[in-house]
């Protein structure tokens, strides 16, 4: 009796490995790329007059980037630069910064990241700062969180004004998968139970 119930809880664990082995692959594959925008506009806005200016840029993640979140993994999300001429200039009070998550592995999906700016920023000095009010946004059982919020924009005379948007991406198993697994795991505990009793009556 004792054999045959090695036998069985061997084989009850080789099955329940089986049937997440494959969810937890897929799951861990994650593909997306990022594209934003300032107060509705380009990837790109000017502040200041004359020879005296503030830009800022944006640059997303390209399209197809694949990470392995499993469960969660860190990435940057993309990166804003500052250029700046004279003397600098001043964010408009109010300026915004809307991130979009475009995800197309483990399903295709979109969801937006929100932001104000403020501060002053020039050649070699910053008080310029991104505030998230949306930190976290979840497409097809990816949440996408930005790690540092709010988030200072360096100076161009810091690593040439390249300010990173660091962000994680977590999976969850898919819940179809873990239904299975469930289902399968109480079938074999009904086995097992069959098999003791049957054992039991002899």
């Amino acid at each position: 009796m004792t054999k045959l119930l090695k036998s069985l809880l061997v084989a009850l664990i080789f099955a329940g490995v089986a049937l997440m082995a494959p969810t937890a692959a897929r799951a861990g594959t994650v593909t997306f790329g990022t594209t934003g925008s300032f107060s509705g506009g380009g990837s790109s806005i000017t502040f200041g007059s004359g020879g005296n200016m503030l830009q800022l840029i944006f640059t997303g993640i390209p399209a197809g980037t694949s990470v392995n979140a499993n469960p969660t993994t860190f990435t940057s999300f993309g990166t804003i630069q500052t250029v700046v001429t004279g003397t600098g200039a001043t964010i408009t009070p109010g300026t915004t910064f809307s991130m979009t998550i475009n995800q197309t592995v483990p399903g295709v999906g979109s969801g937006n990241l929100t932001a104000t700016l403020s501060g002053t920023i020039s050649q070699n000095a910053s008080t310029g700062t991104i505030t998230f009010s949306v930190t976290s946004v979840i497409i097809n059982g990816v949440t996408y969180s930005v790690v540092n919020n709010p988030l200072a924009l360096v100076p161009p005379a810091t690593n040439s004004g390249i300010t990173s948007i660091q962000g994680s991406v977590t999976t969850v198993p898919e819940p179809t998968s873990l239904l299975l697994l469930g289902t399968g795991l109480l079938g074999a505990a009904g086995a097992v139970r069959r098999r003791l009793k049957g054992a039991k009556q002899l």
